[in-house]
């Protein structure tokens, strides 16, 4: 049922003169609803969890950054802002998520091409981030876009982390930085969520190689961690100690973790009125993001 509304909506809409006077529909947001999606609600430990796949073909080709010469691309350089995404749409209640256009220093928008606000389209071409529920469905796309330069700061780094602060100070989420591994798997048993990554020795290029993940729980064997990078192969050495549970979701065995070169992690408490995603209420509020194509 959904992809026939969606279908009769893509009819109706290209029917229509391209940039017809008050369309309320751009090109670029018919393109990127129609697109395959691989994001999933998992359950972990009895807890669901929505995590969004780096590498889903809906945004896989845009760029993540405003280098024309050398541009990133979401599927292979957006590990940290997915990260964020992951971690904190887990956190945040599903009504509150649009109130992120306050630490954006311009609206939202994204197209076929771009996240970044500041490269792309022309704006009567780009799809305006402004429904509840597209703000939830592109959620890591508005990550990507204010690390690469849409935030009140003016800072442009689509690796930095400065944003996990002011995103989680704006909204009331509890944040703790944390470099002792007994203390973050504490507060993982208590529900909070631990956003890490880890260090690996340098490619044959010479360039740094890592990698950024969400523990979201443990249990007498294992650690669970939510991961935006689907069915991709772990850096070593991560990758020696890494099992895939499900696409989006790893675990590893409890005394191995102290073995792969662990980062600064980031403990983060979702907030009182959060609630969890089932599957069920993902596909509900996809089913709205694309009946808008109807309106």
């Amino acid at each position: 049922m959904r992809k026939l509304s969606l279908i009769l909506a893509l009819l109706l809409l290209f029917a229509l003169p391209a940039h017809a006077e008050g369309a309320e529909h751009t090109e670029d947001e018919i393109y990127l609803k129609g697109l395959e999606s691989t994001n999933r609600v998992v359950t972990v430990l009895g807890k669901t969890y929505l995590v969004f796949a780096q590498n889903s073909p809906e945004w896989g080709n845009l760029r993540s950054d405003n280098n024309l010469d050398n541009p990133a691309y979401v599927n292979v350089s957006a590990c940290v802002p997915f990260t964020i995404a992951n971690v904190t749409v887990n956190a945040i209640p599903y009504e509150k998520l649009p109130l992120v256009t306050n630490v954006m220093r311009s609206v939202p928008r994204i197209d076929r091409y771009t996240a970044s606000t500041y490269y792309g389209r022309k704006t009567s071409e780009r799809f305006e981030i402004k429904e509840n529920c597209d703000f939830l469905r592109y959620w890591p796309l508005l990550m990507v876009a204010i690390a690469a330069g849409n935030n009140q700061a003016y800072i442009d780094n689509p690796q930095s982390l400065f944003y996990v602060d002011v995103i989680t100070r704006y909204f009331n989420i509890k944040l703790e930085e944390c470099w002792i591994l007994d203390d973050a798997m504490e507060a993982l048993d208590q529900g909070a969520l631990i956003m890490t990554n880890f260090h690996a020795d340098v490619d044959s290029y010479g360039n740094a190689i890592g990698h950024y993940f969400v523990f979201v729980g443990r249990d007498e064997e294992y650690a669970y961690m939510l991961d935006s990078n689907f069915m991709r192969e772990f850096p070593l050495p991560m990758g020696y100690y890494v099992e895939l549970v499900e696409p989006g979701v790893e675990r590893i065995r409890l005394e191995n973790i102290y073995k792969v070169n662990l980062g600064q992690m980031l403990i983060l408490w979702p907030l009182e009125d959060f609630t969890p995603y089932t599957a069920e209420r993902y596909q509900e509020i996809l089913d709205e993001s694309n009946n808008l194509l109807l309106q």
